[in-house]
């Protein structure tokens, strides 16, 4: 892969070639790719590629990459909201799918973020009280960690009232050299 991507990047860089007609043949033949001896591309490498050309993580899903660090601190899976108790404390991680903050009748902002764990996605609501110290994070971090407080609104309705939330690449080097208090 690392190969296709060297040949890709001379190809974006040479002259354009179009390929006349209204439509795309597929009768050309394959340029050839010569191997420069460089190593195959690590899964963190192919992930990183996958987002930057496709948009979307394609052979793995991003948080794979922290599963053992989020085992060991006791995060909760997306699939396994609906089994905790109501008011239980948890934490939960994933990908920032959507963040709103949508006008509300009292004036005060409330962020919404939804996360997406590669099990499915949860929901956390930030009132005014946390977002003092956690904004910044939320608004700028793709991959995050977050603290709260199990809210049921029904037999399948869970949400998180959120009262922390942390970068989850930042955390997770923290974790690897021993200096995490969560």
């Amino acid at each position: 892969r690392r190969d296709l991507l060297l040949h890709l990047s001379d190809l974006k860089q040479g002259p354009v070639q179009a390929i006349s007609g209204s439509q795309l043949t597929f009768g050309f033949a394959l340029p050839a790719l010569i191997p420069s001896g460089l190593p195959e591309l690590r899964a963190n490498e192919k992930v990183q590629h996958e987002i930057e050309r496709l948009g979307m993580d394609v052979t793995h899903h991003m948080i794979e990459f922290y599963g053992e660090f989020l085992n060991a601190i006791g995060a909760v899976r997306s699939c396994e909201l609906l089994k905790q108790r109501s008011r239980s404390a948890i934490l939960v991680a994933g990908v920032k799918v959507t963040l709103q903050t949508p006008p509300v009748r009292s004036g005060k902002r409330v962020i919404f973020l939804t996360l997406d764990d590669g099990y499915g996605c949860s929901d956390a609501t930030f009132f005014p009280d946390a977002q003092a110290d956690y904004a910044g994070t939320i608004y700028n971090s793709e991959l995050l960690l977050v603290r709260g407080e199990v809210r049921r609104t029904g037999a399948r309705g869970v949400s998180l009232r959120a009262d922390a939330a942390w970068s989850l690449p930042d955390v997770y080097n923290q974790w690897l050299s021993n200096k995490v208090a969560i």
